[in-house]
């Protein structure tokens, strides 16, 4: 089968979050698509599928097993069926997921992802995340809640009121299994953010099996719901940067474009993805 190594939401090589992207041209039981996301050991691998309703996406990682979306398989997919597969490249590229169809859009070497409406749940107290995370309850912003949001894939999202606040988060397994016990729909990514003006956020994500992700499409996307809900910007239209993985030296960069009116939602997610490495996997 070929394989590509894409990094993801990033202007260089060696940036961003890598991702295997595996065209399936044979059967894959799911048992050896879990063992080939842990031999590669990166956060997510994606499987591309060719079928009559088009391109089917299967999106594992290496310990929690498989998910049923995720934003930066779904951009480097894209990437790879754009560039590889397809003879004459489209400008649109629809993909197939557990969550549904999914749309890309392609412009020039920007991919943009277009996510489900939002589903918005549970609010959570400042003591119980700042107790998981070694920060302090006053480090959290108090005008904005703390709150579970999904577009396909859920992320619990947590205002900081600093750079120094960001740097300091390091999570504690055992609190977090506590946690997860009273809380069990956050069992997922938490997707911490500081308002670094001119339109720019820095971010980090903590995963549910404690590995950070130096770029979180899905989570951003979760982020762009709640900044319009909660009228961040005093606006139900908004356009913003996110800044990623600086902590991990995997800088990303993710490209954030987002509406609701009359409860219609419209949000995107975009970034660069750029090529390492292409082979066959025996």
């Amino acid at each position: 089968m070929n394989f590509y190594i894409v990094d993801c939401f990033t202007e260089e090589k060696y940036q961003g979050n890598q991702l295997l992207v595996i065209l399936a041209d044979r059967f894959i039981s799911d048992d050896e698509q879990q063992k080939i996301a842990k031999e590669i050991n990166f956060s997510e691998t994606v499987f591309i599928f060719f079928e009559k309703s088009g391109y089917n996406l299967r999106i594992w990682t290496p310990n929690v097993g498989e998910v049923p979306f995720a934003g930066h398989p779904v951009l480097g997919a894209a990437f790879v069926i754009h560039n590889f597969v397809e003879n004459q490249p489209s400008r649109q590229i629809e993909l197939n997921l557990k969550v549904g169809k999914i749309h890309v859009e392609v412009s020039e070497t920007t991919y943009t992802i277009k996510q489900n409406p939002p589903i918005f749940g549970i609010t959570l107290r400042k003591e119980e995340i700042a107790d998981i995370y070694g920060i302090f309850p006053e480090d959290i912003v108090d005008e904005y809640p703390i709150e579970w949001v999904s577009t396909g894939l859920e992320a619990v999202i947590i205002p900081l009121k600093s750079t120094n606040v960001l740097e300091r988060i390091k999570v504690n397994p055992e609190k977090f299994k506590s946690y997860i016990k009273i809380h069990p729909e956050c069992n997922c990514n938490h997707l911490f953010f500081v308002n670094t003006g001119s339109n720019s956020f820095q971010a980090r994500c903590l995963m549910e099996d404690f590995v950070e992700d130096p770029a979180t499409g899905s989570a951003n996307g979760c982020m762009a719901a709640y900044i319009i809900k909660h009228n961040y910007f005093n606006s139900k239209k908004v356009s913003y940067t996110v800044y990623q993985g600086e902590d991990m030296g995997r800088k990303s960069v993710l490209k954030i474009d987002a509406a609701c009116e009359n409860n219609n939602w419209d949000i995107r997610v975009g970034g660069k993805c750029q090529l390492v490495a292409k082979g066959n996997w025996t």
